[in-house]
């Protein structure tokens, strides 16, 4: 896990001083190295403070961040083929590299032991001088999760893996075109508009602008072939062990982002079989979360810490969540605090890989609102929902995630959307996942599973309950906001319309889910909005360009 950028000059100027900008702020990303190459001079280094870029100078630049966890701690990038031709950046976890790299090894000269130089000698394995047309063939052949950047001299070409687990934005300026894993390292050198590579897809970078090509379909539109019950365990038991086998193999200790809910347990109570496993649980005291994580460890006689929070420690956890995330969303912030405090112990025992269970409510069918859609519009409805949410996931889920992760130099591996777990779901009667709309509980073949593999039935059972409910949170934030005098009455009387403020609504909840449910429980306060607004303002957490909203309600406020 690492971070990656890149920066191409318009106008022919040097690019160094801008790639050290970028990779600066992006350092917590990478601790265990770093390298970048300008022009064709390539420098490596443990640290960021021993590159030297005063007496290199170039008008294209690319950079990374070393998180050493495949190949120890050498294995600093760039990378390069056996010829020198092609330069490779890349950040995630190429889970088949070994075989890979034994069918490559007899006409490839391996330098480091890193999945990531699998990848480089791959596409030079297919070079033939079009460098697009190699990536595009390369991308077929990795099972993992990417986000990569290659230079053949001429052309830049990144990738993005096809469910978009890793992020890579993109985007340009009059006189940059620039990449980088995270926002405000294009803020950075000046570029405001950026936007994301969309999973599976390539982007050609030049002076002459950008060409976006999609080269990856993710698993999701299978049709229904697995109907009878006992296949479908089988066979969803076979690829989702597999899933977390591969992702924990060879790791001595690995965390897990722990609600005590059934996607988080299954995926703790499997993993203990390969590893030592210890699971991190944030939430309010006698919240949900904190009661049920305990009951499971110590049912299912698990390691675990927990962190019991009261509303001094939300309050501070809200700027820094909002400054890793990149966002100020109110949706994306209260679900991002448990899980920050959860990772910041980890952090804190020295782990390098975590575990999540997100995805298994988009590929079992275990949002409350899905019973709804089940008895107003049918299961062919709520299957065109479902295929939605889980091509939706990288910007409402995975990109957060990440990121708070990497904040703290921790790598986020995801079981549930492995490839093959995907296509297995996807292939599973719908019918098998929620019984029918009077089913309360969901996700049925997903919660059967954990009791034939061991999980106690009062946990498997356990409702779902979205993370800022169950830690408690939500509440929280909603007082703090008070506390600082934001309240209706304030965005009555300046005209205030969060509509206008924020870029994106992200969540299926926020999307659609409130047509479903409890609309309260999921429109969000604009006076809320309003204080997480005011906030970004003052610490300058988004970009230039977003800020002229804010300030122009922010003049009204006497908090400014």
């Amino acid at each position: 896990m690492c971070g990656i950028a890149g920066i191409v000059s318009k106008d022919d100027s040097n690019v160094s001083g801008q790639i050290m900008k970028m990779l600066s702020i992006m350092r917590h990303r990478g601790p265990d190295g770093c390298g970048l190459v300008i022009e064709k001079a390539i420098q490596r280094g443990l640290s960021l403070d021993e590159l030297n870029v005063e007496s290199t100078g170039g008008s294209v630049a690319m950079g990374h961040t070393r998180l050493a966890i495949v190949g120890g701690l050498y294995g600093q990038q760039p990378l390069e083929d056996c010829q020198q031709k092609l330069i490779l950046l890349h950040n995630g976890e190429i889970y088949n590299y070994r075989e890979l790299r034994k069918e490559l090894e007899p006409n490839h000269r391996f330098i480091t032991k890193t999945d990531s130089e699998t990848i480089v000698h791959l596409i030079e394995q297919f070079y033939n001088g079009d460098l697009l047309q190699s990536v595009t063939k390369t991308l077929r052949y990795l099972d993992g999760v990417y986000a990569l950047a290659v230079s053949d001299g001429r052309d830049i070409v990144i990738a993005r893996d096809m469910i978009g687990v890793k992020q890579l934005y993109i985007g340009e300026n009059e006189r940059y075109l620039a990449f980088a894993s995270e926002r405000k390292a294009l803020w950075e050198v000046g570029i405001c508009n950026e936007m994301r590579l969309l999973p599976g897809h390539l982007a050609k970078l030049s002076e002459d602008g950008i060409i976006l090509k999609k080269v990856l379909e993710p698993p999701v539109n299978l049709k229904t072939s697995i109907y009878d019950f006992y296949e479908a365990i089988e066979r969803y038991r076979e690829v989702l062990i597999e899933a977390i086998r591969k992702r924990v193999d060879g790791l001595n200790k690995v965390g897990v982002i722990f609600s005590g809910g059934i996607d988080s347990v299954l995926i703790a109570k499997i993993a203990s079989e390969f590893t030592d496993i210890t699971c991190y649980t944030a939430g309010l005291v006698d919240s949900e979360d904190v009661r049920y994580a305990k009951l499971a460890a110590s049912k299912i006689g698990l390691k675990i810490r927990v962190k019991e929070l009261d509303l001094e420690d939300v309050e501070r956890y809200i700027l820094k969540v909002m400054e890793a995330i990149e966002d100020r969303l109110f949706g994306q912030v209260e679900v991002a605090i448990p899980v920050y405090a959860a990772v910041e112990m980890a952090h804190e025992d020295g782990l390098k890989v975590m575990l999540t269970g997100q995805g298994a409510d988009e590929l079992f069918g275990g949002y409350p609102w899905y019973r709804a859609i089940v008895e107003r519009e049918g299961y062919q409805a709520l299957e065109r929902y479902m295929r939605d949410d889980i091509l939706n996931l990288y910007r409402e889920t995975l990109e957060r995630e990440d990121k708070i992760t990497m904040a703290h130099s921790i790598e986020l591996r995801v079981p549930y959307l492995d490839p093959k777990v995907i296509e297995v779901a996807m292939q599973i009667d719908s019918k098998l996942k929620i019984r029918s709309s009077k089913d309360k509980l969901g996700k049925f073949i997903h919660r059967e599973l954990a009791k034939r593999i061991g999980v106690p039935a009062d946990l498997a059972d356990r409702p779902k309950e979205a993370a800022q409910h169950g830690s408690g949170v939500h509440e929280v934030i909603l007082e703090i906001a008070r506390r600082n005098g934001f309240d209706e009455d304030i965005v009555k009387n300046i005209g205030y319309d969060s509509d206008k403020s924020i870029r994106e609504r992200l969540g299926s909840s926020i999307r659609y889910g409130y047509k479903y449910g409890k609309k309260e429980l999921w429109t969000v306060p604009d006076y809320v909005q309003l204080y997480l607004d005011e906030i970004a303002l003052k610490q300058k957490l988004v970009c230039e360009s977003e800020l002229e909203y804010i300030k122009n309600i922010g003049q009204h406020l006497i908090f400014i």
